[in-house]
């Protein structure tokens, strides 16, 4: 196809362009819109043709049935009596059997001597009729009230004077942080032919009484030198009144063990 024959050509000869026209379906195509529009017309009468057909069935039954009933005109209306029911009457209760009282007569009674105290403090039992005889035996009734035996006392184990523990330890007063300040500020130690850098550790126990005072104290673990052992002993000595410990309620003299570092400085 020349190139200005195809903008005047259908789109479909265009499709067809060198192709067999006489096979079918260029046939097919070109009148596929004739035929789909004659379809959908044939479709729409059959469709207007039955429900037309219907609605002329209808009338005709309604208008059959319209003509074959007939409607009275003269209605009697009767009255409807209700009829009322009846309540059944309450059964009869029948009095239960019973015989009349009967006031009792008082008759004068025979005269009983009563033994005078003089008799009844004589080693004799009581009974219907006197009767001279040896004295009863008698055995000791056990008494109804329970014996109470005193239970033992119990032994409360007895607290130690002094405690390795407390419930609240003692407490140098303003906490660690003071009693740290405490020891740098008044300990004094000669490094002399010391190696400088090296670590010294002294553990020192001592108690500290329910009053809060500082007593008993001892160097448990040295720190090699007898002076410096002797430096801690006396700081520790000059230490202030503690918070004492407390347990069950009251202050209790408590061990307390002090462990003190000691750095040589680097010169």
């Amino acid at each position: 196809m020349k190139p200005e024959q195809i903008l005047k050509a259908d789109m479909l000869d265009i499709l067809f362009e060198n192709r067999n026209k006489e096979y079918g379906a260029y046939a097919l195509r070109r009148d596929y819109n004739g035929r789909l529009m004659r379809g959908i017309a044939v479709m729409f009468a059959v469709v207007l043709l039955f429900i037309a057909g219907t609605f002329w069935k209808t009338d005709k039954a309604v208008i059959g049935y319209m003509t074959n009933c007939s409607f009275g005109t003269d209605i009697e209306l009767k009255k409807v009596e209700i009829e009322k029911l009846k309540v059944p009457d309450p059964p009869k209760v029948q009095r239960a059997a019973s015989i009349q009282h009967t006031t009792p007569v008082i008759v004068q009674q025979t005269p009983s001597t009563v033994p005078d105290l003089k008799a009844l403090s004589k080693d004799v039992s009581i009974g219907t009729e006197t009767f001279e005889g040896p004295a009863p035996i008698t055995n000791a009734l056990p008494s109804s009230q329970p014996v109470v035996t005193p239970a033992a006392p119990i032994e409360l184990p007895k607290e130690p004077a002094i405690l390795e523990r407390s419930e609240i330890m003692p407490e140098f007063p303003g906490g660690d942080a003071a009693m740290r300040r405490f020891l740098q500020k008044n300990m004094r130690f000669d490094f002399e032919e010391m190696e400088a850098g090296s670590r010294i550790e002294i553990r020192c126990r001592f108690v500290v009484d329910k009053d809060g005072k500082v007593k008993g104290i001892e160097i448990t673990k040295t720190g090699g030198r007898n002076e410096f052992d002797k430096e801690v002993t006396r700081v520790v000595a000059k230490m202030p009144d503690w918070k004492p410990g407390f347990q069950n309620g009251r202050n209790v003299a408590v061990y307390f063990t002090l462990p003190v570092i000691v750095e040589v400085p680097e010169q």
